[in-house]
C-alpha cells in the first residue's frame, strides 16, 4: 500500500507573491519527496497583499486545520498578517501542531505561538527556497523538518555581554514585537531569550522601540538576547549611536548575555531559529554557542 506524502501548506498570509519565484521555491521543496499544497489565494492581488482579509485567513484557516500537515511554509512577508490574526481558531492545531516557518510579518504568528509554547521555525521564504545564497539556511530547516536540530558555534562580536542562558527563544522582527504590546497576542520575554532583527529603520526607531520594550518591562526578565541582522539602518551617525551602542545602552542595568551579529533576518543567509523550544545560548570572548535542549 502506498503512503501518502507529507503535505507542506504554501501560503501568503501577508504581502501579495511574485509567483515566479514561489514557483520556484516550490519546485525544489517538491524536490524533497513532500505534497506541496498552494493556499487557494496564494496568488491574489489586492492592492499589496495577497488577495482580501478574507481570502488570507482562509487560506491560513485551511492549512492549520489539516492534522495531516507536515509544514506551512509562508511563501513570503511584507505587512498584513495582524489584519486576520485575530479572526484565526487554533484549537484543532494546538492539539496537533506542525511546523510553521516564515519571518518578518510572520513574526506576529511566531509570538502567539510562542507564548503558548508550540516551536515553530524563523527562517527564509518559500520564494526564496531557491536562492542560492540562502541554500544554506533552506537546507537547515529542511534538517529540523527531519527532526535534526542544528546547532551553531559562531566568533564571538567584540560588542558581545558574556554569559550563559537556558530558555526558549522569542522574537523575530523588532517593529513586529512591538506592535504585538497592547493586544491579546502580547510578546512574553519573562524567563525567554528575546531574538530581534530589523530592516530599514532609521537608528532613532531602533532606540525608540528598545524604550517601548523596556517601558512595558519586556527586558528586565529576559534570560538573554539574539540580536540578528540589522540590515540597512540609517541615521547612526546624525543620532550619535550604533545600533549596538543602541542596545548595550537600554541593556546596561541588566545582566544577561548578548549576542549580536547573529546570522538571521533580512540578510542571505537566513540562519534558522527554534522559537518556542528550550534552547542554551553561551556567550564567550571567542565563541557564540547557541543549541537546543
Amino acid at each position: 500500500m502506498k503512503h501518502a506524502l507529507p503535505t507542506i501548506h504554501i501560503i501568503a498570509p501577508a504581502g501579495v507573491v511574485t509567483k515566479s519565484s514561489v514557483k520556484k521555491g516550490i519546485r525544489y521543496l517538491t524536490s524533497l519527496n513532500v505534497n506541496c499544497q498552494e493556499g487557494v489565494s496564494l496568488y491574489s492581488k489586492q492592492g499589496s497583499l495577497a488577495g482580501s482579509d478574507t481570502d488570507r485567513q482562509v487560506d491560513l484557516q485551511h492549512a492549520l486545520n489539516d492534522t495531516n500537515t507536515f509544514a506551512i511554509w509562508m511563501a513570503r512577508g511584507g505587512y498584513g498578517t495582524t489584519r486576520i490574526i485575530d479572526t484565526i481558531k487554533w484549537n484543532v492545531f494546538f492539539k496537533k501542531p506542525s511546523w510553521l516557518i516564515g519571518y518578518s510579518d510572520i513574526t506576529s504568528l511566531h509570538i502567539l505561538l510562542s507564548n503558548n509554547n508550540i516551536p515553530s521555525i524563523h527562517g527564509p521564504m518559500v520564494s526564496q527556497a531557491a536562492e542560492p545564497d540562502q541554500k544554506s539556511a533552506v537546507d537547515l530547516v529542511v534538517s529540523i523538518l527531519n527532526n535534526d536540530l542544528p546547532s551553531y558555534a559562531l566568533y564571538s562580536d567584540p560588542s558581545n555581554t558574556f554569559g550563559k542562558a537556558i530558555g526558549s527563544i522569542t522574537g523575530g522582527n523588532l517593529t513586529l514585537i512591538c506592535s504585538s504590546l497592547g493586544t491579546n497576542t502580547e510578546i512574553i520575554t519573562d524567563n525567554k531569550i528575546l531574538f530581534i532583527e530589523e530592516i530599514g529603520e532609521a537608528a532613532y526607531h531602533i532606540d525608540r522601540m528598545l524604550v517601548q520594550l523596556k517601558r512595558a518591562g519586556k527586558l528586565k526578565k529576559l534570560k538573554g538576547l539574539i540580536v540578528g541582522h540589522m540590515t540597512n539602518i540609517t541615521n547612526e551617525k546624525e543620532f550619535g549611536k550604533t545600533v549596538a551602542q543602541i542596545v548595550l545602552e537600554h541593556c546596561s542595568t541588566f545582566s544577561f548575555p548578548i549576542c549580536f551579529q547573529f546570522p538571521a533576518g533580512h540578510e542571505a543567509p537566513n540562519m534558522p531559529i527554534i522559537l518556542g523550544m528550550k534552547s542554551e545560548l553561551i556567550v564567550n570572548k571567542n565563541e557564540v554557542t547557541l543549541k537546543y535542549l
